[in-house]
């Protein structure tokens, strides 16, 4: 633990905490609520959701929703998904959505996994659910549990994840900048830098908000060279680093009152330096590689939108029209199994490329009702026009030459999705009785695509093949019922029932012949043919759900909770292909998943804040599907039971200036199965993680000390997907950061 003796040192930890720990107490800046306080204490602060489409108090919305602000996000040190993504109860992740480590992150909603089971939104605008968006001048983060289809698309079966950023006002000059640095064991210095600012340009009608950083991230894997039967002849220190960078601009346009016009401009750009992959079992750094192949590669997307939000006395209207792109490149060195797949006496260099260039266009429009009567309404119409060109490049100089082939080219894969989406959906509500409340809501989708692939290389039999799939065409409802009772003012119960529903698609052509290089072998164990898995089907699901949401001893403590039950059918699993190193993706039979959500928040004494959230998921497979490992009674793949997360925050005045504060915060993820690339599940098990801070504040400065992953946990997130592939029993996993220690400053202006 060299790492914090020289990064924290022991006796600043101690002097800080005793003066945290000692002094007077003081208002914080999170304890700040509309509610009036207490006599025993400040109320907790008042979150505002736009989860439904309209601006509601979280506590007054008959949904399951985590929402963490501005205040929330700072204090624990958020900067990327995974610092926030363990404090979501039954939110889980693994590498799934996809190959490749840069844009393969799935997430999972109580226990509904996959690609393209959860939205993930910035703003109005659907993006990927792989994004990790790096997280600076962000207003709120919405988790919303339980299918959003009606308002939210077919992408939304499980859930939405909605990152909502600061938006620009002309009332007032402010900003802040934010610096650190840090060690990470196994790995040598981080750093980051990053702020924003907002400027009026033009009083109340013109203004401008901007932001940008810049983080870098030191790898922690080391990579040994030469013959894997041998020890290393040398070794290759930090790889796997991450640097980040990136900013986005804003302007606001108010030409006349209820009328905001608002552009914005987001870019990110993620430089990975070697793959960041555990192999054998998550506590093993060493990489092993006979030559030293550069592997990473780079991510990098923009987000261009254009919002008009039109307010009148009886409504609002909101068009959002945003086009996304984002170019993903990785090289992976896959020497060891080109000698394996090929029976090579010696091994040659085997580098395979993968190129993505997703670009999608997006464009709503929507209304929402502001009546003074019983009755509201929100409607709207919705499409989506996307592309997906992908290009696999696997050559080996000397191929050609040691297997007696034509050529060096091992594959050549370029495949492209077209797919465009149009909807229509509304709901409409009505106030049975003054605290009774009936909702219902539907979408109409549309859905067309199309695929088309080419192939080469040694796989094919050098033999150039095109493969044209026939273009496919769905369509649908997606219904949602919501009752609500407020029982009193400070407590609601709901119930509800909704629909889920995710696209099918088409499946690579596969490789022909026998194994390790055709798939016939694998296909006819599974009991399936090439014509059963060239496509795969939609699958849906229903969500029923009771819960409540609740505030006492004049809004100091919250205590929100809802139990759901989730029938899911035809569900599209990834199915391994062992023995030729492939995957495809079928329809796994029918499973269901039950389980709850608890949250509390406190605040007992004003300078004392307590949170915590339980999460319970049992989601388990109930019929069997073609070619699928897993059988009746098998977990849902990645899926932990038990997802808990806590943290405790203490302040208390220092000076008659400067506020001491110290954080605590702990989560737990129980274990899982994943069979990414393996016959035989693999068991990923549960781990913990806590963090902790501790400094000072006052209005414009702040310092702290900080460490993340305490315990050193080197948790096993997930087998990886290879963009090539792996030798079976060889898994390669994705591990967390380790214990990082460091020092970090922010200067607010105003």
């Amino acid at each position: 633990m060299g790492i914090i003796r020289s990064v924290v040192p022991s006796s600043i930890t101690f002097t800080v905490a005793l003066a945290a720990l000692g002094a007077a107490p003081v208002k914080t800046a999170m304890a700040t609520a509309d509610a009036a306080a207490g006599p025993g204490g400040e109320a907790l602060q008042e979150i505002v959701v736009t989860a439904t489409r309209r601006s509601e108090d979280l506590q007054n919305v008959g949904l399951s929703i985590t929402a963490l602000t501005t205040e929330q996000l700072e204090s624990k040190g958020v900067e990327q998904f995974f610092d926030y993504g363990n404090s979501v109860p039954n939110l889980s992740f693994a590498i799934d959505a996809a190959d490749g480590s840069l844009a393969a992150r799935g997430i999972a909603l109580r226990g509904i996994q996959g690609a393209n089971t959860t939205g993930f939104y910035i703003d109005d605008t659907p993006v990927l659910e792989t994004l990790d968006p790096h997280i600076v001048d962000v207003a709120r983060i919405e988790v919303l549990r339980g299918p959003q289809g009606t308002l939210y698309g077919a992408e939304s079966m499980g859930g939405t994840v909605r990152i909502i950023t600061a938006q620009p006002t002309a009332d007032a000059f402010s900003g802040q900048i934010h610096v650190g640095t840090s060690a990470t064991e196994h790995g040598s210095l981080n750093g980051i830098t990053e702020g924003d600012v907002n400027l009026p340009l033009v009083d109340n009608i013109l203004s401008v908000r901007a932001s940008g950083f810049y983080q870098f991230d030191s790898g922690y894997f080391d990579k040994g060279l030469g013959p894997e039967s041998a020890p290393p002849t040398s070794i290759l220190h930090d790889v796997g680093s991450m640097e980040y960078y990136g900013g986005q601009v804003a302007l606001r346009w108010e030409p006349m009152e209820g009328l905001a016009i608002t552009p914005r401009v987001m870019y990110q750009e993620t430089v990975e330096d070697g793959v960041p992959y555990a192999l054998g079992n998550s506590n093993n750094l060493l990489q092993r590689q006979v030559f030293n192949v550069a592997e990473g590669g780079t991510d990098k997307w923009w987000l261009d939108s254009f919002t008009v939000n039109y307010a009148v006395p009886w409504g609002s209207f909101v068009s959002s029209t945003a086009y996304f792109d984002r170019k993903t490149f990785e090289t992976e060195d896959d020497t060891d199994f080109t000698a394996y797949a090929f029976g090579l006496a010696s091994p040659i260099q085997s580098p395979i490329t993968r190129e993505i260039d997703l670009r999608r266009f997006v464009q709503e429009l929507r209304f929402a009702s502001t009546f003074s009567g019983p009755f509201q309404t929100i409607f709207g119409g919705f499409y989506s026009d996307s592309t997906r060109p992908r290009d696999y490049e696997w050559n080996s100089p000397g191929f050609g030459a040691a297997t007696g082939s034509p050529s060096n080219l091992i594959l050549s894969f370029i495949d492209s999705r077209k797919a465009t989406e149009e909807a229509i959906f509304g709901d409409v509500s009505y106030d049975i009785l003054p605290d009774l409340k009936a909702t219902a809501g539907v979408r109409w989708f549309r859905d067309i695509a199309t695929f088309h692939q080419f192939t080469n290389g040694a796989f094919y039999f050098f033999t150039p093949s095109t493969y044209v799939a026939p273009s496919t065409t769905e369509s649908g409802f997606t219904p949602r019922y919501l009752l609500e009772y407020k029982v009193t003012p400070d407590l609601l119960v709901y119930a509800s029932g909704a629909k889920g529903f995710r696209e099918g698609g088409n499946n690579i052509a596969l490789p022909v012949g026998p194994p390790p290089i055709g798939c016939s072998q694998d296909l006819a164990n599974a009991g399936l043919t090439a014509a059963q898995v060239a496509t795969f089907k939609s699958d849906d699901l229903w969500s029923y759900e009771l819960g409540f949401k609740s505030s006492f001893a004049e809004r100091r403590f919250t205590l929100n909770g809802a139990g759901f039950l989730i029938d899911w059918s035809n569900i599209q699993q990834q199915i391994s292909l062992p023995l030729c190193g492939y995957g495809i993706t079928g329809n796994s039979g029918a499973a269901r998943s039950t389980g709850f959500e608890l949250e509390f928040s406190g605040r007992p004494i004003p300078e004392l804040t307590l949170g915590l959230g339980v999460g319970y998921t049992d989601a388990r497979i109930t019929q069997q599907g073609a070619g699928s490992p897993q059988t009746v009674g098998s977990p849902v793949y990645n899926v932990p039971e038990i997802t808990v997360a806590s943290n405790v925050e203490y302040e208390r005045h220092l000076t008659a200036s400067w506020t001491g504060f110290t954080r605590l915060d702990y989560s737990h993820v129980g274990g899982s199965y994943s069979v990414n690339t393996q016959v035989t599940p693999l068991y990923r098990p549960a781990y913990n993680i806590g963090d902790v801070r501790l400094g000072g504040r006052n209005e414009r400065y702040e310092v702290a000390l900080f460490v993340k992953n305490l315990t050193n946990e080197h948790a096993n997130l997930a087998d990886a997907v290879m963009i090539g592939a792996e030798i079976p029993g060889q898994p390669h996993f994705v591990i967390n950061q380790p214990l990082t220690a460091g020092v970090e400053g922010r200067l607010r202006f105003k």
